[in-house]
């Protein structure tokens, strides 16, 4: 047998949770080709295939399940390492990872930290935007804010509450729309096609009924600029639309997507002062911004 090296197994984890061997070369910040010779180099090892593709992505193998779920064990219990170093009565000082959507964190939370940093000066808050789920799960986070997806029951999952969205067109388009032009004759805007599996793209495929986008945004952050720019009508998150000077929000069925804000703590950070300190901090500022992210419009 063919030797291999831990990187090579690095390598198929990454390729198993981005779905493509660019993905993968993105979240180890290597070259695709890195990804490409690593993965040839296990297959030769182990004289198997680990992937097939089916509909544009790389999907584990049969024979590769098993090999997988054991490579994954020993990354969590890899990354788990340096944390063993703090106890259950750290103090309130280091370093705290704050996972969670680039739109969440450009649009709320860094003007929410900057309290928080009034309040525990000696907690630094590391941000980390849009990071893999499996990541999170080998402890390269301490604490996250996700949007409504599921996650496995060995961490601490808490439901902070609704994450609405809707469709939104800068005011001229959306003028052309109330004087009697219907959304068939509008530009749209959809996130590209590695967002697919997104609420907020399936529904505006479903209205857009067939037609092809005017615009693809990479990210929600990329589509609110480009709706600003009135490139087009597209779906956003309510607390990022109803912000936006000169956009305005319009209502029409079938009903927008109505997800979900859920904090996600880390087993291995939980009873750290400092991780706690955060997720506290998290659940109230949710809490007092309730009605911005579930899009309740108060009298």
């Amino acid at each position: 047998m063919a030797a291999f090296t831990w990187d090579d197994l690095r390598v198929v984890l990454a390729i198993e949770s981005s779905g493509t061997a660019l993905g993968a070369a993105k979240q180890l910040d290597v070259s695709h080709s890195t990804v490409l010779r690593r993965l040839a180099t296990l297959e030769l090892a182990l004289d198997t295939k680990l992937f097939r593709r089916s509909e544009g992505r790389l999907i584990v193998s049969p024979p590769a399940a098993a090999l997988i779920a054991k490579a994954r064990s020993i990354a969590e219990a890899l990354d788990a390492l340096p944390q063993l170093i703090d106890g259950p009565h750290s103090e309130l000082e280091g370093v705290v990872r704050v996972a969670a959507p680039h739109a969440l964190i450009c649009h709320a939370l860094t003007d929410a930290f900057a309290d928080f940093r009034n309040t525990h000066p000696s907690i630094r808050i590391a941000l980390c935007a849009d990071m893999q789920f499996d990541e999170f799960r080998r402890g390269h986070a301490d604490v996250a804010l996700r949007i409504s997806l599921a996650v496995p029951n060995e961490l601490g999952i808490r439901r902070l509450c609704d994450y609405r969205f809707a469709l939104y067109a800068r005011d001229d388009l959306a003028l052309r729309l109330r004087e009697g032009a219907t959304l068939a004759e509008m530009p749209f805007i959809l996130l590209s096609n590695a967002s697919r599996e997104m609420p907020e793209r399936k529904w505006m495929v479903s209205l857009a009924k067939g037609r092809a986008p005017a615009v693809e945004a990479s990210s929600t952050v990329s589509l609110r600029a480009a709706v600003a720019s009135g490139l087009g009508v597209g779906v956003l998150p309510c607390y990022v639309g109803d912000a936006l000077p000169g956009v305005t929000r319009i209502e029409m069925g079938p009903a927008a997507p109505r997800e979900g804000i859920y904090l996600i703590t880390h087993p291995t950070q939980s009873k750290l002062a400092r991780s706690r300190a955060v997720a506290d901090f998290l659940v109230k500022f949710i809490a007092r911004n309730r009605d911005m992210f579930s899009a309740v419009r108060r009298s």
